[in-house]
């Protein structure tokens, strides 16, 4: 069973330094995640994953481009492994910035997720047909505008469409969805209380504009 790392709420490292993923949800122990959204400058757009129906939290719910947990001893940027088992895809590490720690706690019955999530950007000149999608784990793989994003999550729009692949049964096909922001992973917590994802689309335009600094 995978092991990780546990810390208090201060992200102090605690005893015993290393437990179960198992234990670490049961018990509501804080731990380190990793999450990418990918870029594409080109395109100014951003890849959207949407999470397969079997995820614990948010199945069938938009989120980052590709996250995981991080196991014991990894630092941070080992987490780009998960881009590589969910989406097919080696990054060049010359074009990835980080934007910094977003705590995040999430309680669904007896699950407790208490996360200390490493967020970061990356540049891809990458289409939708160049991923290859890790089946059960990842369900698809969308296009969102990156101004229509911000103002989705500023209010402006109450809904945008989105453009992209997902699987179906032994094959991709492509599929354009009007989505809201009730669509997104946690979208109440990361919407009305932190502003989490109008701060990612934010980032986002600025990354593409080479206009640090870049921080959530």
């Amino acid at each position: 069973m995978e092991q990780i790392d546990i810390f208090d709420e201060e992200f102090r490292v605690i005893e015993p330094k290393v437990t179960s993923i198992d234990t670490v949800h049961k018990q509501g122990l804080w731990h380190q995640t990793f999450a990418c959204w990918l870029i594409n400058p080109k395109e100014n757009c951003l890849f959207l994953q949407l999470r397969g129906k079997k995820n614990r939290i948010g199945p069938n719910t938009f989120d980052a481009s590709a996250s995981g947990h991080l196991s014991a001893g990894e630092k941070p940027i080992d987490g780009f492994r998960e881009a590589e088992e969910e989406l097919g895809k080696n990054l060049n590490l010359s074009d990835i910035t980080s934007l910094g720690i977003n705590r995040n706690v999430i309680i669904q019955g007896t699950y407790i997720n208490r996360e200390f999530c490493h967020i970061y950007m990356a540049k891809t000149e990458n289409s939708l047909n160049d991923f290859q999608l890790q089946k059960g784990e990842v369900a698809g793989l969308f296009k969102l505008d990156i101004a229509q994003g911000i103002k989705l999550f500023s209010n402006e729009l109450p809904s945008v469409k989105i453009t992209g692949i997902v699987w179906d049964e032994n094959s991709y096909k492509k599929e354009t969805r009007e989505i809201t922001q009730q669509d997104f992973c946690s979208y109440h917590d990361r919407v009305h209380v932190s502003g989490y994802y109008l701060k990612v689309m934010i980032m986002a335009e600025r990354f593409v504009k080479n206009n640090p600094p870049y921080r959530i």
